[in-house]
């Protein structure tokens, strides 16, 4: 059942930007961080990075909603959060029902969120999730080293290299983009693409950031600053000169990770379970990829078309993550 906006949240919506988000005086800001089992990336590992990468430098702590669908669907998940961290990968979902609460949490009911990697990637046969944080992107390019462009200074970039080059990422390629860049990669294109930045929804923020796909990118200490200030800057917790205020100094010594939830039978597949997925996948290709092969010199515009033509009729992420999970 929804419930509607609240005089109390909305103030504190309103006073957002003046005197930063709900914490009280050496309280811990609260996150959730909703995420997915993890077909193409490690989300066990990844929610252990995050959490820590944040934790290490601001006083937050943080529950985990594992694939939690009907609960993302048909609750107000947000209630008693700070922030909302998205690092989920839903491409072939379209459930309109559960796009638009998920969106609500934000649009509504005024709980910044912060969005990472394959998120963007989620929902993309639709055109209805990418209206919240303002990128619209359907496809990577091989991982590869991306070199960061700058677009200005941001306290968001405070502590950030200016000269900062992650070692292995993919390239979301940007179909459409209505947000404030901070960070963008040349593209093979000749193009740039965003692959940080802000956008907005009525007062309450959002961060998106395309990058966060290998482990190389989960342990840079330049990944892990920008993610600590982009949570810090959009709860209002971010001093001009790129610290947490006073009260959300880092507090170590505690178990940052408070709850974790997941339907029943739902795991992480850990990488046990990916490689499962990766064998599976690669046996379903395998056949279709060979007949695109015309001649194994030339890998033109038919060759392209022929493997989209494959991927079409490979099996769903959801598929293979049923196929794979611990115990199945």
């Amino acid at each position: 059942m929804y419930r509607t906006l609240s005089i109390t949240r909305l103030l504190c919506m309103l006073l957002l930007p003046y005197f930063g988000g709900v914490a009280h005086a050496g309280q811990p800001l609260h996150a959730l961080i909703l995420t997915s089992p993890g077909v193409y990336h490690n989300y066990e590992q990844q929610t252990w990075d995050i959490g820590h990468a944040i934790a290490d430098r601001a006083n937050v702590r943080f529950d985990v909603s594992l694939e939690e669908l009907e609960r993302w669907k048909t609750t107000d998940f947000s209630e008693g959060y700070d922030v909302l961290i998205y690092n989920i990968c839903m491409a072939d979902n379209q459930d309109a029902e559960l796009i638009a609460n998920m969106r609500r949490q934000t649009e509504v009911l005024g709980v910044p969120a912060l969005v990472i990697h394959c998120t963007m990637h989620s929902f993309r046969d639709t055109n209805l999730w990418w209206p919240m944080f303002g990128l619209q992107t359907k496809a990577h390019e091989p991982l590869r080293a991306l070199t960061q462009i700058r677009a200005g200074d941001h306290p968001i970039l405070g502590g950030i290299p200016p000269e900062w080059t992650l070692a292995n990422d993919e390239l979301y390629i940007n179909l459409q983009f209505t947000g404030e860049t901070l960070l963008s990669t040349m593209g093979a294109d000749g193009k740039p693409h965003t692959t940080a930045w802000l956008a907005k929804q009525g007062l309450t923020p959002v961060f998106g950031t395309t990058l966060g796909h290998s482990e190389e990118t989960m342990k840079d200490p330049a990944f892990q600053r920008l993610i600590a200030n982009a949570l810090l800057f959009i709860t209002g917790n971010l001093l001009p000169d790129g610290k947490p205020k006073i009260n959300l100094e880092p507090n170590g010594g505690m178990d940052i990770f408070e709850t974790f939830s997941a339907p029943e039978g739902v795991k992480f597949l850990g990488k046990e379970g990916m490689n499962c997925a990766n064998r599976k996948l690669m046996v379903a290709a395998a056949p279709c990829y060979a007949k695109c092969i015309l001649n194994p010199f030339e890998w033109g515009e038919k060759t392209q078309l022929c493997k989209q033509d494959c991927e079409v009729h490979l099996p769903s992420s959801d598929a293979l993550a049923e196929a794979c999970m611990p115990g199945s």
